[in-house]
């Protein structure tokens, strides 16, 4: 964003120093540089002008030694649009014009719109929820084939399970041990 500088005070109390002429693409603001002791300021745009631009105040207080930035923001014009701000000192004490310049932007470049929401950090999404996450994750995880596969490796974990505790025969739980882990090996396989 392009600044217009305008000097208060710097040559003497109620002097005004500023280009006699100013360009801006879009939206732009004034900085009014304070040298001396504390003032007032007034801008003002032509009727020209106030067609295509607006300020966010036209009254500043400009404390001595200090910066006081005002916004200016334009719509965007067609063509070139030419007008004067003019800048009052110390109740009308001094007056200064500067000859302004809105021009279009490109037409590829988006405007940048300046407004209250850009003080406040952005709106997100809650966590999810342990359990969310977890549906989430078998969601994902879990379709077609893999579906088939993991509830043909839960039926062999337990009819495994069963028997093991059936047939009361070490060799028995052990084999079904075997079939237990190559189920859990193939269960993982096939969700991964």
């Amino acid at each position: 964003m392009s600044t217009l500088q305008v000097e208060l005070n710097g040559d003497g109390v109620h002097s005004i120093a500023a280009p006699a002429r100013f360009a801006a693409q879009g939206s732009f603001s004034v900085a009014l540089v304070n040298r001396g002791q504390a003032s007032h300021v007034h801008l003002n745009l032509d009727d020209t002008l106030a067609e295509v631009a607006t300020l966010t105040a036209t009254n500043h207080y400009v404390e001595s030694e200090g910066v006081t930035r005002v916004q200016v923001t334009t719509t965007d014009p067609d063509d070139t649009v030419r007008g004067k701000l003019k800048v009052v000192v110390g109740h009308g004490a001094a007056t200064e014009y500067v000859t302004l310049a809105v021009k279009p932007r490109p037409r590829n470049e988006q405007p940048v719109i300046v407004d209250e929401s850009l003080s406040s950090p952005p709106e997100r999404e809650p966590e999810p929820t342990p359990a969310e996450a977890l549906a989430a994750a078998v969601d994902e995880h879990l379709t077609g084939e893999r579906v088939t596969a993991v509830a043909v490796v839960a039926v062999a974990i337990v009819v495994a399970v069963a028997v093991a505790l059936a047939v009361d025969s070490p060799l028995v739980q052990a084999g079904a041990a075997v079939v237990v882990l190559a189920a859990a090996a193939a269960s993982y396989l096939a969700v991964r």
